[in-house]
């Protein structure tokens, strides 16, 4: 079983334990992946702290409030992209602005997560996170091996991009039937996720672009 190594940077205590017992004994296993995934948990309090975890324990996931003391997380995150780290981060915070969420995803932000969420909320995310480290290690292997794994890494992205596909076009169908009400607010939630789905589309063909890169060179 591999392990991800999940940074959690939040001021707030509770959030940061409840993200380690949320994850403490959750794992992501898939069919047309060769092998489970679990999670280590590490924690930081600030942004500072953030940025010496990432250098010295190069974590896989970073979870991230914006708002935080010092620092604040899309600063956090400008500096994680002018680094090249190699990790995937997520915003958690009930602060996001529109120009928050427009600079955080400009730099690289893959996912956002609602402040307070549920379980399942972050285990979903996660999961999404997930599937994303795993094609991208696809990608790098592609680049390492050739055409060993060109049909496994095409069967993930076709199932992948179908899933999403379907959820929004069910949303869709409930807009277009007026299921909720006649109000565009009665449907923020189908809309919300429908993007979140889009995002994660966006990611799945940035990955299909590099895919494609390999095979031409």
């Amino acid at each position: 079983m591999g392990i991800l190594k999940v940074l959690v940077v939040d001021d707030e205590p509770g959030i940061r334990s409840g993200v380690t017992r949320i994850l403490g004994n959750f794992s992501v296993t898939y069919p047309f992946m060769d092998e489970d995934f679990s999670f280590e948990i590490l924690e930081a309090p600030t942004g500072e702290e953030a940025l010496e975890i990432i250098e010295k324990n190069k974590p896989d996931i970073v979870l991230l409030d914006n708002k935080l003391p010092g620092m604040q997380g899309v600063d956090v995150l400008d500096n994680i992209r002018k680094k090249n780290h190699d990790v995937v981060v997520a915003m958690i915070t009930s602060y996001a602005s529109l120009d928050v969420a427009v600079r955080a995803t400009r730099n690289g932000a893959s996912d956002f997560i609602p402040k307070p969420f549920t379980p399942q909320e972050l285990r979903s995310s996660i999961e999404n996170i997930t599937k994303q480290l795993y094609l991208k290690r696809i990608t790098h292997r592609l680049n390492e091996e050739g055409k060993k794994v060109r049909y496994q890494f095409l069967s993930v992205l076709s199932h992948e991009l179908k899933a999403p596909l379907n959820a929004i076009e069910g949303y869709l169908r409930m807009m277009q039937e007026r299921q909720y009400g006649e109000k565009i607010d009665d449907y923020a939630v189908p809309i919300d996720r429908s993007l979140q789905r889009i995002q994660g589309m966006r990611n799945l063909i940035m990955d299909l672009l590099d895919f494609t890169k390999i095979r031409l060179e």
